[in-house]
């Protein structure tokens, strides 16, 4: 085998792509846990992103033999040998190495057993050029290769067979039942998406029910839904979503032994996911659809109108995006894929010709000699990178150069390939017409494309019986666990769709893809000209000089600098000037003394004070365009239309034109999967039909974004409280003749009184102080809650007076407080430990237990929730009598503000310790109301006068309100608390 050093050169000048280095990745563990992660340390070259490291990690997870030994009495090819186990000792692969000379190696010693090597020397040089070509990333191979590839030959170990994958359901279009099978399809797809649903809602209400157990306190309680209240709910709600009841007894079993949310979650079936639904269409009906004909099923069946039933198969797409579609008959893929990244092939002397054959005629031999010899294909190259490579060269994707530059590649590729098959005597695919480019209608970069396909032999002539199955040259998807390893700016041959990426090293944190840099340097454009296309792309990660809204404008304003400072690091991080300007960032004083802003705009509108600072909507975009850019350069107004045009996104109908071109110049399949948009009609997706089937396509598949159940139902959040219960006057009904038209009013915010009533409570939780301030509605109810940590980082302080404002404005907009009382008690974080202070609480998991535990026992009466101390847990009740005496005893008035009343408290008030009371309803549930303290004026009749002296009451409940305020009155009694007489 003849084959160049191509490789070795490029190692040359990039020798960086060799630098192997070793890093600390980290595990997958449960964000919950205590436990930190654990670390793998794996080796790769330096130039590899952390997702591809993490990806490489991820794929390797299989222990292999760390000592092997070859196979005693099998043959060594041209150096190579097949190993086994020398031990019982099993490891991870330690990074790229092995991983690659497992899949060289065993590839290599194919190729030699099968006689087509000349020497050792051949095959060292085959093994390098593989191994190379994965190291460069010139080539990825699949994900089962990165697996499991070459694991027989290289450990003794098996390969475990890959997962069957059902044959699609094959409809043709021309048989007389394809109308009703389409129906067919379109229920299975809502049958599977209903379902789907029903599954993902049992298994979420099933864990539901689990947490509501975890969290309450207790050991029997905690377990009984007349005790529990979020348990009670989690039942009800489960209930009424259809869950049987059978799966509610067994899931509040399983959580009683301790069962996890994934054991609960077992007990909702598992969805499977419908089969996939191909359907064959004639050509035939492209000729009806013009003539606006009838088209026959077939020479028995019967006909239809050729656009009424292209009309029903869009309608099908339309709704579910199935079935998908076959124009034209197309080989089956089978074997291994390897994906070739064109744009891999382009250094700074343009495109590297020498090395794309190197490596086509390398993989088409080693694919089609390792195959099985009952495999109708051996493998399939699959090509990809090729919107990056058109873009780097300042070629438009939507253009007649840029389909016909495609072709071309496919064409060259096609050619090597016929190249290897000649070789290893596998059958060869045929070329398309020929492509020839002018002198000077590729750029410069593109120019070897031309010479290349000028050189290229156009006969086919074998030099072994034709007896090995083909490799197919085909465009397919990537998948989601190999994507990361590619490293580049397009996978497949979907086009770029905006010209920035992410980097968070620099401000701002985006940046121009190497692409697009690279295109605007193959159209021209000099360093300053590329630096302004930046700035509107990426934007300058600061509002600094900004138009609309400024730095400089604010500091004229009289904004302090260390404010302004503040809003700029806000908008380095990503966040939007409309935001970034808010009371926190400015401080309330700022916002009062220098910008005049009254107390009631700065907390109705704290969290965007652009409009009270007297900015417009428009200024805060045209900032906000300035300080995080556009995304595009096709809007850039420092481009011409033409260069806009290179970096503008292209549409369905040039995909389908790109797809068409590639298919006339390859073997395979162009796998074309659109994305319509959410608007599209119909019609938008008759017309593609017609254009796929006008131009002979083989295969494309159609989505509509944001559409079906599948797309829209997990946006949803079924738990967002009782629905069923919502009052009344939370609707409005219009009635017109039969229709009843319900419409939901928006959430409106109740404001608290500008003098309010509440109460401070200071405690210590594991060591740190925590000062808890309520605000209260008049009726008593809880509507704000300000939080003060004193001696804590000032991170940490601000965060928590943002948790306690963002808590207000739930409560003041009509969140249940028994709803955050239900999500954050026994959250388990530091600080936490013994609470000193509260005559409740003894001990926290963590600060928001402790606060939510609080307000619970103080605002819903949650008994549960409090911890009392051992004395008071007497069964008996001794020893409180004196208590309650001496509560009796006390000023009342010492119980209420005089700040609050401004010294207006009456001095004629008393104290009564209320008992405890059953509910009226024994089917409550047995729930106690808490001890209250009762103030009662005293009246002008004498009749009514409560008794001052405690030792006046009988020592008997009164049996309206239970309490002991009973007193002698003629010949019967009287209740001081509630006036009963008898």
């Amino acid at each position: 085998m003849n084959m160049l050093d191509s490789f070795k050169e490029w190692l040359k000048t990039a020798p960086e792509a060799a630098t192997i280095e070793a890093r600390e990745i980290a595990q997958d563990h449960d964000p919950d846990s205590d436990v930190p992660a654990a670390l793998r340390s794996i080796r790769l070259p330096a130039t590899w992103s952390e997702p591809a490291a993490r990806a490489l990690c991820d794929l390797l997870d299989t222990p292999r033999p760390t000592k092997t030994r070859a196979k005693p009495g099998l043959k060594a090819y041209a150096g190579l040998v097949a190993q086994i186990p020398a031990g019982q000792d099993r490891a991870l692969e330690n990074g790229i190495e092995p991983t690659i000379d497992r899949l060289s190696g065993s590839l290599t010693w194919a190729v030699a057993r099968a006689g087509l090597l000349d020497d050792t020397a051949d095959a060292n040089r085959l093994r390098d050029m593989l191994a190379l070509s994965m190291l460069g990333r010139f080539v990825v191979p699949e994900a089962d290769l990165w697996r499991h590839g070459g694991a027989d030959w290289a450990y003794g170990d098996s390969i475990p067979d890959s997962p069957d994958t059902a044959s699609p359901i094959r409809i043709s279009a021309s048989a007389q039942d394809a109308p009703e099978r389409l129906r067919d399809v379109a229920q299975n797809e809502l049958r599977a998406s209903v379902l789907d649903v029903g599954a993902r809602v049992m298994k979420d209400r099933l864990s539901t029910i689990g947490e509501a157990c975890r969290r309450c306190s207790g050991e029997t309680e905690r377990f009984d839904p007349r005790q529990n209240a979020a348990l009670a709910r989690a039942m009800r709600q489960a209930l009424r979503d259809g869950v049987p009841e059978v799966a509610v007894e067994r899931a509040l079993a399983l959580a009683q032994q301790g069962a996890d949310d994934d054991t609960l979650a077992g007990l909702a079936p598992e969805h499977l996911p419908p089969q996939r639904c191909v359907l064959d269409v004639a050509p035939s009906l492209s000729e009806a659809l013009e003539q606006d004909s009838a088209w026959s099923f077939g020479p028995q069946g019967g006909s239809v109108r050729a656009r009424g039933f292209r009309n029903t198969i869009a309608r099908s797409i339309w709704s579910f995006g199935a079935p998908q579609l076959s124009f034209h008959e197309s080989p089956q893929e089978t074997g291994s894929v390897v994906y070739i990244d064109l744009a891999r092939f382009l250094d700074e002397t343009g495109m590297r010709t020498d090395l794309l054959a190197d490596t086509v005629f390398a993989w088409t031999t080693a694919l089609s000699v390792s195959a099985k010899t009952d495999d109708r294909v051996a493998g399939t190259l699959s090509i990809s990178g090729l919107a990056p490579l058109l873009m780097a060269n300042g070629i438009a994707y939507d253009s007649e150069l840029g389909r016909k530059t495609a072709a071309g590649l496919a064409r060259l590729m096609t050619g090597y390939m016929r190249q290897a098959c000649a070789q290893t005597g596998a059958m060869a695919p045929s070329l398309g017409s020929d492509i020839t480019f002018d002198e000077d209608e590729l750029p410069p970069g593109l120019q070897a494309l031309s010479d290349a396909l000028k050189a290229l032999p156009t006969r086919f002539e074998a030099k072994a019986a034709l007896s090995r199955p083909g490799v197919l040259l085909s465009v397919l998807p990537v998948d989601t666990s190999i994507a990361p390893l590619f490293d580049t700016d397009g996978l497949g041959v979907a086009p770029v769709t905006n010209a920035i990426t992410a980097d968070f090293s620099i401000s701002g944190g985006s940046v121009l893809r190497s692409c697009a840099r690279d295109g605007l340097t193959a159209l021209g454009l000099n360093a300053s000209q590329i630096e302004t296309a930046e700035d509107h792309a990426a934007g300058h990660g600061t509002f600094k000089g900004a138009p609309g809204i400024s730095f400089e404008d604010l500091m004229l304003k009289g904004v302090p600098l260390d404010a302004l400072e503040r809003i700029d690091d806000s908008i380095a991080e990503g966040a939007s000037i409309r935001f970034a300007l808010n009371r926190w960032s400015l401080g309330d004083r700022v916002c009062r003394d220098v910008l005049r802003l009254s107390h009631d705009v700065i907390a109705e509108q704290g969290q965007s004070l652009c409009a009270a600072a007297g900015y417009s909507d428009s200024d805060v975009a045209i900032a906000d365009r300035f300080a995080h850019g556009s995304g595009q350069l096709d809007d850039a107004p420092s481009l011409s239309p033409d260069q806009r045009r290179v970096f503008s996104a292209p549409s369905n109908r040039a995909q389908l034109a790109m797809a068409a071109a590639l298919e006339s110049q390859m073997s395979g399949v162009c796998d074309t999967r659109l994305s319509l948009a959410a608007e599209a009609t119909i019609d938008d997706v008759a017309d593609l039909f017609d254009l796929a089937l006008k131009v002979g396509l083989r295969q494309l598949s159609m989505r509509r974004t944001g559409s079906g159940l599948f797309d829209m139902l997990p946006a949803i959040d079924f738990d967002k409280g009782d629905y069923t219960a919502e009052p009344q006057n939370e609707r409005i009904i219009e009635r017109t003749v039969e229709v009843e038209r319900v419409i939901e009013k928006p959430a409106a915010r109740r404001k608290l009184p500008d003098r309010r009533k509440g109460y401070i409570q200071k405690a210590t939780v594991g060591g740190h102080k925590v000062y808890l301030h309520t605000g209260e509605f008049d009726d008593g109810e809880l509507g704000e809650i300000f939080i003060d940590m004193h001696k804590e980082g000032a991170a940490f302080r601000s965060l928590m007076n943002n948790f306690a404002i963002a808590i207000s404005i739930g409560l003041q907009y009509g969140v249940p407080l028994e709803e955050y009382v239900d999500a954050f008690v026994f959250t388990r974080f530091e600080p936490a430990g013994p609470v000193e202070g509260n005559d409740s609480i003894q001990h926290a998991t963590s600060i928001l237990d402790y606060l939510f535990r609080e307000l619970g026992v103080s605002y819903l009466g949650r008994d549960d929730l409090a911890e009392i101390s051992p004395d008071k847990a007497d069964p008996g009740g001794l020893g409180q009598g004196v208590e309650q005496e001496k509560l009796l005893q006390e000023d009342a008035s010492r119980f209420i503000s005089r700040g609050f009343s401004r010294g207006q408290v009456p001095d004629n008030i008393l104290m009564f310790a209320g008992a405890n009371k059953k509910a009226a309803n024994a089917n409550d549930g047995g729930d106690i109301i808490q001890d209250e303290i009762v103030q009662i004026e005293h009246s002008t009749s004498s009749s009514s006068r409560p008794v001052s002296d405690a030792a006046a009451y009988l020592g008997d409940p009164c049996p309206e309100c239970g309490h002991f305020t009973l007193v002698s009155e003629g010949n019967g009694s009287r209740c001081d608390a509630c006036g009963w007489t008898s």
